[in-house]
């Protein structure tokens, strides 16, 4: 507790508390079991803590990828997520966990960084810390996955939720639904907070779409086949469609000789 105190503040502890308690009703709601008080409540303590290790899992890789770019990053409540994951949780039976409740601010230590070769924190570096929290919650998937044989049932919901993490975390739903950038509320524009995905996705489309759909084959296939198989799978599948998009999507013009696919802009 206490290095974890270290790494997060007071007001990011309550926020991340409220955001581990609004997850765990969510996964916790539909349960196999007696339909008693008591059984949902034992179920639901076993999902809390499950719930709490994968937050901070994804929390803390985000932070330490963070530092190596000189960033501060910080989570904050997303009010509008919690809503959707009740309203969404309950209208579907439990059947469907929307597991954004929280939003994350990316912004420098400082705006010059010496021996960097540029100074300021571009939208490629923040795609990249961004990008470490869903990569986590997968990474902690696929070893729940692997090590299901050992911990049976924990490790089912290990995996279902930290595939439903990472996936719905890459969707740039601040994009999709702009009316709800008005939670920014009087934040600088600077220290304004996104869904992860909306870094991946404006910091480098191309990525965005190889590990979007990586992620998300992946996360339903470790629902039903093993670790290695699913791991596969989603890279095949995520390479046909990042060719796909590159070459019918994001045509470049190469040295003014017309459209074309180029893979100079990708890094």
């Amino acid at each position: 507790m206490a290095i974890t105190l270290k790494i997060f503040d007071r007001h990011e502890l309550i926020g991340l508390s409220i955001v581990t308690l609004a997850l765990a009703f969510g996964f916790a709601y539909r349960f196999e079991g007696p339909a008693t008080l008591g059984s949902w409540f034992s179920n639901f303590i076993l999902i809390l803590v499950l719930v709490g290790i994968s937050v901070v899992v994804h929390e803390i890789v985000h932070k330490e990828v963070g530092k190596r770019f000189f960033a501060d990053v910080t989570s904050k409540v997303w009010p509008s997520g919690i809503v959707a994951l009740f309203v969404i949780t309950i209208l579907s039976g439990g059947l469907i966990t929307f597991a954004v409740p929280w939003a994350v601010s990316i912004a420098p230590k400082r705006l010059q960084r010496m021996g960097r070769t540029f100074p300021h924190l571009g939208p490629r570096e923040q795609a990249l810390i961004a990008l470490s929290g869903p990569m986590a919650s997968l990474g902690l998937a696929v070893v729940a996955k692997i090590l299901s044989p050992l911990l049976g049932l924990v490790a089912d919901q290990l995996v279902l939720i930290n595939a439903t993490i990472a996936i719905f975390n890459l969707v740039p739903f601040f994009t999709i639904l702009p009316v709800i950038a008005a939670q920014k509320g009087s934040l600088k524009p600077l220290e304004a907070p996104y869904v992860e995905g909306e870094f991946v996705f404006f910091g480098n489309r191309l990525l965005w779409v190889f590990v979007f759909f990586f992620t998300l084959v992946a996360g339903v296939s470790l629902l039903f086949l093993g670790a290695l198989a699913s791991l596969l799978i989603a890279f095949i599948s995520a390479a046909i469609i990042w060719i796909a998009w590159h070459y019918f999507w994001e045509a470049e013009v190469i040295f003014g000789k017309g459209e074309g696919p180029s893979f100079k802009g990708y890094r």
